[in-house]
């Protein structure tokens, strides 16, 4: 019976073939996923884009448009969009790595908070105080939902 060093020694070729092999399977599945990964977060990050283009449409519209529209019969079609625009990109947002669910909970948080008063006005038909903090804060917060969204497509590989 020959010794295990001997065994290692005459099946040494079909042995560093199997762990080539082996390593070579590992590697091809890792890539596999993380190729996955990535298309699924560039996708991901791609809709955000988009709707954030969208949500930057609904708030110009309602903070330099609406108010000084007559009928003002669309108010529940904007706070649709918006509120639909800003919960997908939440949710996208959240699925991708830092900074993105962070910056897209301070979008959402500002959106419920100023969506009420981006439309208001003074009686010497003016924006109020109120208004154009909330436009500044909302653009401000889009702005930056945007950079992280780039900053997380800028770290993919």
């Amino acid at each position: 019976m020959a010794t295990l060093w001997q065994q290692i020694r005459v099946n040494s070729v079909a042995l560093i073939s199997l762990s080539v092999a082996l390593i070579g399977f590992s590697y091809n599945t890792w890539r596999n996923e993380t190729s996955e990964t990535h298309r699924n977060i560039r996708l991901a990050a791609f809709r955000v884009i988009e709707s954030l283009g969208e949500l930057q449409e609904v708030a110009d519209y309602r903070y330099y448009y609406f108010p000084f529209e007559s009928g003002r019969s669309n108010e529940g079609e904007l706070r649709l969009r918006g509120y639909g625009s800003v919960t997908m990109v939440r949710d996208l947002m959240n699925l991708m790595p830092a900074p993105a669910p962070v910056a897209s909970d301070n979008l959402f948080r500002l959106w419920n908070e100023h969506v009420n008063v981006l439309p208001g006005l003074e009686s010497n038909g003016k924006h109020t105080a109120a208004a154009k903090t909330a436009e500044k804060e909302l653009t401000s917060a889009i702005k930056q939902a945007r950079v992280a969204v780039l900053d997380v497509l800028n770290k993919l590989d």
